[in-house]
């Protein structure tokens, strides 16, 4: 037969009761914040697709995002932390649609051939046209570019890592070639994207994807022989419906 509890005990159970109630309005309070952080940044995106960097300003950020300026200010205090985040929050959201696309191809060649197409998909998004504005406005804003230097080197870093995954899965080896390849497909199309709304040149896209498509299957028969090579012409991505959706639109 049990003991009763002493009363110290009791209050330790009530105590405890107590807690696990008062953590229930605090989970849905950590949601709430986390839903309107999330609503802010897609509204930074969005301005920053769509009218470009000069138009960023808080009254535009409050009308898009649906809060108060005071909310703005609570969760983000000054400018730099907010771009610095919404950085951060655009490339996870790049992240988990890069993974569902390459979820369509079989794991290996398929894949690694798949990331140069990945990389003009990603560029031409809400998300990748946005930190795209930050990293030119950065270049002249000492103070942004310290707030985002962190953020984009961790990008970079993560992105090289995800390369490294890919290339060796394909059986091959991350050679400085490689390594190489990857980096200047990625600066080439994010230049591409900018460069497209003043020479909306379909030619002239083309005629980039398959020379990065080309120097990829060169590394590629370098490595694994002739017999792997295929047509550089052929696009491994099919092209999603919502590539140019709204950010706003897609946390409906």
């Amino acid at each position: 037969m049990s003991a009763s509890p002493t009363s110290a005990d009791s209050t330790d159970v009530a105590e405890a009761d107590s807690n696990d109630v008062e953590d229930k309005p605090l989970g849905r309070n950590a949601e709430r914040a986390a839903a309107t952080r999330a609503r802010i940044m897609c509204a930074v995106i969005d301005i920053l697709d769509q009218q470009a960097f000069s138009a960023l300003s808080n009254s535009r950020i409050v009308a898009s995002a649906g809060v108060s300026s005071g909310a703005v200010m609570h969760h983000f205090p000054t400018r730099a932390d907010l771009l610095a985040e919404t950085v951060r929050f655009a490339y996870n959201r790049l992240c988990d649609w890069r993974a569902a696309q390459l979820e369509t191809f079989e794991p290996g060649l398929p894949r690694f051939r798949a990331v140069i197409d990945l990389a003009w998909a990603t560029a031409r998004t809400p998300e990748g046209i946005a930190v795209n504005e930050i990293r030119i406005s950065a270049r002249s804003n000492e103070a942004l570019a310290t707030a985002v230097r962190p953020a984009l080197s961790s990008i970079a870093n993560d992105y090289g890592r995800f390369i490294g995954k890919l290339v060796r899965s394909a059986g091959m080896e991350p050679t400085q070639e490689v390594q190489g390849l990857s980096s200047t497909a990625a600066m080439a199309l994010r230049s591409l994207s900018i460069d497209r709304m003043t020479n909306p040149s379909p030619q002239m896209v083309e005629n980039v994807l398959l020379s990065l498509r080309t120097m990829r299957e060169d590394l590629i028969a370098a490595q694994l022989g002739e017999s792997v090579r295929i047509d550089p012409h052929i696009c491994n991505l099919p092209t999603p419906k919502d590539l140019r959706r709204p950010a706003s639109e897609q946390l409906q």
